[in-house]
């Protein structure tokens, strides 16, 4: 089964409309008029990061929500960066902050994580993260949907990042899984692939998974996305999805649902 990510973010979509809806109409009459506002911070000129957040903009739009990028330069001093991070946090107009990632190496990307307030790190990326990673959200919601057990499953996570491998992995534990993560260094990783019941990769390395490596009925969510000749490719090879009891294509699979987790969580913490 091929996972229409699409369609699963427009149905969270028109449940979130009527969310605000009720909200709005429940506000006085000072507050009617006025709307959520999440800001972006984009450093450099990713293409992958560019489509990420013009998907955000558009699903911001739709639900009558402000929209705000601040664009800085990909050599940007991280001292700089450090205090408009700081002047967004303090600013109450602003209700959430996404750090569009990868930072440049320059960067201490940690550092400047931590510098948005947990009320409105609708991204989960702080330390202390009031709210679900939008890429877990993902996963749970069409785990959920489809009825996808973890309890006892062999899962094996690939890439260690912080956006997917990490939150991915502690939350398959905590689920009940039997949960390795493995990546470049990992020895025998092929093998530890081939033998799982569930593959989340999120390396962003095109071609990465091919079908010849997974093992027929395997649940394969594929949360890496980078560029390929000018277009946004997956880790896994589409022909995986001929082998695969559960299948999400980059594009259309776990990006948008993604995108929708995010501003699920910013609802949640501006209830």
């Amino acid at each position: 089964m091929i996972i229409d990510g699409r369609a699963i973010a427009e149905e969270i979509k028109q449940s979130l409309k009527k969310t605000l809806r009720q909200v709005r109409q429940a506000c006085c009459k000072q507050a009617q008029g006025k709307k959520l506002r999440l800001d972006i911070v984009w450093v450099g000129d990713d293409l992958a990061s560019a489509k990420y957040i013009e998907r955000k903009k558009k699903f911001g739009v739709d639900l009558g929500i402000e929209i705000i990028v601040h664009k800085y330069p990909a050599d940007v001093l991280e001292q700089d960066l450090s205090e408009e991070i700081e002047k967004l946090s303090r600013d109450e107009k602003i209700k959430g902050i996404i750090i569009q990632l990868p930072l440049p190496k320059q960067i201490d990307q940690e550092k400047i994580l931590n510098l948005i307030s947990r009320e409105k790190d609708v991204d989960a990326l702080s330390e202390e993260t009031k709210v679900l990673s939008p890429v877990v959200g993902a996963i749970k919601e069409i785990f959920e949907r489809y009825n996808i057990s973890l309890k006892n499953k062999k899962a094996v996570v690939i890439g260690q990042g912080k956006l997917v491998g990490r939150p991915v992995a502690i939350w398959l534990t905590q689920e009940g899984a039997n949960v390795e993560v493995v990546d470049i260094n990992t020895k025998n990783s092929k093998e530890k692939v081939n033998q799982a019941d569930i593959i989340i990769s999120g390396a962003g390395k095109p071609g990465l998974i091919t079908s010849d490596q997974i093992k027929d009925g395997v649940v394969l969510i594929d949360a890496g996305t980078s560029e390929q000749n000018g277009r946004l490719a997956g880790d896994a090879d589409p022909t995986c999805a001929l082998k695969c009891s559960l299948f999400t294509p980059v594009p259309g699979g776990i990006g948008p649902l993604t995108v929708a987790m995010l501003f699920k969580n910013l609802l949640e913490l501006n209830k």
